[in-house]
């Protein structure tokens, strides 16, 4: 057997634990059903008060904030970092969807969407950050998230500096689609 069949056959191991503790540990649980609420409601927030005339750029800010969300959970996951005993989806990666898909993308859109100036967006985002980082301790409480070598202090500045980039990289591309655009509709001058 080579090394990747071995690492194969945990992994298959490891799914099928999983599997059955979702069934047996995570599924109907009020913690279950808070994270089913959780993937709705934000969702339904962002629908309701969304500028309809930004609808796209702002959903962009969300997809964008869900997709480095999830991928750092992944990482911090698997590197052993913090850990999640309850799942939405026994065989969804992030465990913590809820989050990573809804809240902190919604949240972060609706203050993008809201906080034009940079100042006024980072002290919002600061304070959603610290919120944020306050509900691990909450979860914890709750013994649905576990820190193994995390402090809930590092996540206040990685939420501002990924609200923050993602703000920056979205202004630069709308700066440059308008820039295009009156460049396209200038007539030709010979």
């Amino acid at each position: 057997m080579t090394h990747f069949d071995v690492v194969e056959s945990v992994r298959r191991q490891l799914t099928d634990l999983t599997r059955v503790y979702w069934f047996q540990h995570d599924l109907g649980t009020w913690q279950w059903w808070l994270f089913v609420t959780l993937a709705i409601v934000p969702w339904l927030v962002f629908v309701r008060f969304v500028d309809r005339t930004r609808v796209l750029q702002v959903l962009c800010y969300a997809l964008a904030m869900a997709v480095v969300s999830s991928v750092l959970d992944i990482i911090g996951s698997d590197l052993m970092l913090w850990g999640y005993k309850v799942r939405l989806l026994w065989f969804v990666y992030p465990t913590l969807m809820c989050t990573d898909m809804t809240i902190i993308p919604v949240t972060f859109a609706l203050i993008y969407q809201t906080c034009r100036r940079w100042w006024t967006f980072l002290a919002v985002s600061l304070a959603f950050a610290v919120a944020y980082a306050l509900m691990e301790l909450v979860f914890q409480y709750f013994d649905i998230y576990i820190p193994y070598r995390w402090n809930l202090l590092y996540s206040i500045p990685i939420y501002v500096f990924l609200a923050s980039a993602d703000k920056f990289m979205l202004d630069a591309l709308v700066a440059s689609e308008r820039r295009h655009h009156r460049f396209r509709s200038q007539p030709n001058r010979k």
